[in-house]
């Protein structure tokens, strides 16, 4: 435990003494020796002149004081004083030895946690300049605090470019041509793909995510943008799509010749041939027009990808799309002992603006799912109800119905759902993504309804086509599909 300085007055006694003394001593000589006036004064100047001197020489470790403080406050904050006086000056020099300790170990203490945190920091900026997303910190006024190596990528700037400027200055953001503010952007739950105007025009494709993190003032930390570079996402996705494309193309023109030419054997040669050859023969044509639908629905995934699958919305007759979707897959019921039933209107069905070939595909594509996936002996149902505005219709099905974690994807690319009891569990999982994205283009909507064990319900409208007088009003959905970029002919 520290030790306080003595409290001494010993000091104090050294200069009365001496002050004394100088007064006291011409007068006690004088008492024993007569003295003339001139060596009265000149006993009383030698007495002055020793108290002089003597003062000097009690008062000298004051000098070794002020010393030192310079020597200290110059930074060698080793610097001790050696006073051993026995008075007050040697407790000012163990006071000071004292502070200087307390100080020096205050100050050790202030540059190790320096040394951490300048080791923490630049852990940090090391750990953010990996991350391959960038990442902008701004304070309370939008003005940016940090940047990383991704985010200098993006925008174009350097982090001396930007620290202690407004945000708003250095990028703008935009989607569909409509600029995004920072009012809007700063905030909660922010997450949109914009296009980041940055240093000198420089545009990037990125997915932007706002982060609040700052509550305190005294932080002055508001919050962080993570901009997720979406360009070489876009590029390699171009690629991919550009690869299928070309392959689908190349496969389907072969492809078909094939076909062309078991058709034709099958046709020739059927009664010439055992029934085992002729039943090998007819499984190749079944495998061969199976891979022709998977190129075909390979290609329109593509043209959707890409905004171009076509469609050519016009008023149809309804119900003989469906009639005739119902007969073309009515054997494929009979051979599972289905009963499919196409339920009809009391009244007839008016004419819907839709694409007559691709409605076909559609309807065809859930009639034959709900006979995929219903066991044997089950029912399929094809019902529509009228509004004034549109046709809803519905296939019902008593199959082995959809789980409901699985609905939600149920009409993404690629997504099959697993059913372990169903070994007829087939298909590419593109079927319903093509038809979702059909039925959007005809502004229409799609959905299910489903349970596992208990059947599936899929559901989807068509707009009605309107009359105005004795003639079609047509005009209106054409023009809102050419504007969406719906039609391509």
């Amino acid at each position: 435990m520290e030790q306080k300085p003595a409290d001494k007055k010993t000091l104090h006694i050294k200069i009365a003494f001496i002050v004394i003394s100088a007064v006291l001593l011409p007068y006690l000589v004088g008492l024993f020796i007569p003295l003339n006036p001139i060596l009265s004064i000149l006993l009383a100047a030698i007495s002055a002149v020793f108290s002089i001197i003597i003062i000097f020489l009690i008062l000298k470790p004051l000098q070794e004081v002020i010393n030192s403080t310079h020597i200290f406050s110059d930074g060698n904050l080793n610097h001790r004083i050696d006073i051993r006086t026995g008075d007050e000056f040697e407790s000012v020099g163990n006071s000071f030895n004292l502070m200087a300790e307390k100080i020096s170990k205050t100050i050790q203490t202030y540059e190790k946690e320096k040394d951490i945190a300048v080791s923490q920091k630049s852990k940090f900026e090391e750990i953010l300049s990996s991350v391959i997303d960038g990442i902008i910190a701004l304070d309370f006024n939008k003005n940016v605090l940090f940047l990383n190596k991704a985010s200098k990528e993006i925008t174009g700037y350097t982090e001396a470019e930007c620290y202690g400027k407004s945000i708003a200055q250095l990028i703008h953001l935009f989607s569909n041509n409509d600029e995004i503010f920072a009012k809007t952007y700063c905030q909660e739950g922010f997450n949109q793909s914009v296009n980041v105007v940055g240093k000198g025009g420089k545009q990037t494709k990125v997915s932007i995510m706002t982060a609040q993190v700052g509550t305190s003032i005294q932080t002055n930390l508001s919050c962080i943008l993570i901009l997720h570079d979406l360009s070489k996402e876009e590029e390699l996705e171009q690629m991919k799509l550009d690869f299928v494309s070309m392959a689908s193309h190349e496969l389907k023109t072969p492809l078909t010749s094939i076909i062309g030419y078991l058709s034709v054997t099958l046709d020739e040669i059927k009664d010439k041939l055992p029934g085992e050859n002729l039943e090998l023969l007819r499984k190749a044509f079944i495998a061969a027009q199976q891979l022709q639908t998977l190129i075909t629905n390979l290609l329109n995934v593509n043209k959707i990808e890409r905004d171009q699958l076509s469609v050519s919305p016009e008023p149809v007759e309804y119900f003989p799309i469906l009639s005739k979707a119902t007969e073309d897959l009515r054997a494929q019921a009979n051979q599972k002992n289905i009963i499919l039933t196409l339920i009809p209107q009391n009244q007839p069905l008016p004419k819907v603006l839709a694409d007559q070939i691709r409605l076909g595909e559609v309807v065809g594509n859930l009639i034959a799912n709900a006979i995929n996936y219903t066991n044997p002996g089950g029912k399929v149902e094809i019902s529509t109800q009228v509004s004034p505005t549109e046709i809803t219709t519905t296939v019902s099905d008593t199959g082995i119905g959809i789980p409901q974690e699985a609905i939600p994807h149920l009409f993404n690319k690629f997504f099959r759902v697993s059913n372990t009891g169903q070994k007829a569990n087939k298909g590419t999982g593109l079927g319903l993504y093509i038809t979702k994205s059909i039925i959007e283009k005809l502004h229409g909507k799609i959905w299910v309804e489903s349970e596992a064990g208990k059947g599936s319900k899929f559901s989807f409208t068509l707009p009605i086509a309107t009359q105005k007088g004795s003639v079609l009003n047509t005009d209106q959905f054409t023009s809102y599909a050419i504007q969406s970029g719906s039609l391509n002919y």
